[in-house]
């Protein structure tokens, strides 16, 4: 897959009027109309009260809080620790960056390669600064689909259980590498190979089947030929593998530079299981406290090391977040003043 196919990881700079275009068609789907008047002559029906919300307002403004929150408290968290150096914490930083592109990219490849890709890359970058509240895995899921089907992508909301379970396959994929970990005991080795199958969920043909049980309880569901086609699923998965991978090695670097005798392989095998089990406990920011407990349990680190640097990689996990959030939303405004 080339990066024409995906298109800038920050999100292509959109074509005047294009973006437009695809934001009135989208809204007029989301409110049932196509945004013209019908070939009655009858004018198109107003929008509901969810269209008329500038939801990429309320929520850049949820996640500015949300960045505030996790800052301060993960700032209060560094005092007396002895935190990783400089070019560790650089290397880190650097590590999520990608991740969080190789994120953006497993979003995108659920759409069509018609969409305003600029629009999805900076709606998954700033709603990540909503997990930081409470509930805070409610929070950046609805505020993915929101700012997703406000800039016309109406299908969003479909892709995102796709996407979410790319996300758990992904991390389960990197957590089973803990098979091969000696002090484990035999359960928890067979726990971690165990999260291989949910590769298997990927399968389009399970999740239309799934889609149609759904329907059965909620009637207005999509029928399952509207989920993305099966290499689509694919390449989702295979970029979440990315993101998981540079988010682990970031803590690997962290890791390594603030204890010693630390496995690198195992190390991150146990933040891509902490990462899954925090990612399925949507009610705690971010996952916060259930990855550090997997981190404890599975690691033979001392405890001060593990705390400096998970505090370490949240801290660069927000900013490298900010920067991307930033960064494409200049992109997005300085395209559309060039268009105007």
């Amino acid at each position: 897959m080339t990066d024409t196919q995906l298109g800038d990881p920050l999100g292509p700079e959109p074509v005047p009027g294009e973006g437009e275009a695809a934001g009135a068609n989208g809204a007029g789907a989301a409110a049932g109309t196509t945004g013209t008047t019908g070939a009655d002559g009858e004018a198109p029906a107003k929008k509901g009260w969810r269209q008329r919300i500038n939801w990429k307002g309320v929520i850049g403004i949820a996640g500015l809080i949300g960045l505030a929150i996790a800052v301060s408290s993960s700032m209060s968290s560094t005092e007396g620790q002895d935190l990783p150096g400089p070019l560790a914490l650089g290397a880190g930083y650097v590590c999520h960056l990608v991740g969080l592109v190789c994120g953006a990219r497993a979003w995108i490849a659920l759409f069509p390669p018609d969409v305003d890709r600029a629009a999805l890359a900076n709606g998954m970058y700033v709603s990540q600064l909503t997990k930081y509240l409470p509930a805070g895995g409610f929070v950046q899921q609805a505020s993915q689909v929101a700012l997703s089907s406000q800039s016309g992508v109406g299908t969003a909301a479909l892709r995102l259980p796709v996407f979410s379970l790319c996300a758990v396959a992904a991390g389960a994929t990197g957590g089973a590498l803990l098979v091969f970990d000696d002090d484990l005991p035999a359960w928890g080795r067979i726990l971690a190979v165990a999260g291989l199958a949910t590769v298997a969920v990927l399968d389009r043909r399970l999740l239309q089947l799934g889609l149609r049980l759904a329907r059965r309880v909620v009637k207005r569901l999509p029928d399952g030929d509207a989920l993305p086609d099966q290499a689509s699923i694919l390449r989702s998965y295979v970029f979440m593998v990315g993101n998981i991978i540079a988010f682990s090695a970031a803590f690997v670097v962290l890791m390594v530079d603030t204890a010693d005798g630390v496995d690198p392989l195992m190390t991150g095998a146990a933040l891509a299981a902490g990462w899954v089990l925090g990612y399925v406990a949507v009610i705690f920011p971010s996952g916060l406290g259930v990855r550090e407990g997997v981190l404890v349990a599975v690691l033979a680190v001392p405890n001060a090391a593990l705390l400096a640097a998970s505090i370490a990689h949240r801290l660069l996990g927000l900013v490298a977040e900010a920067t991307l959030a930033g960064v494409s939303q200049l992109r997005i405004a300085a395209a559309a003043r060039r268009a105007s």
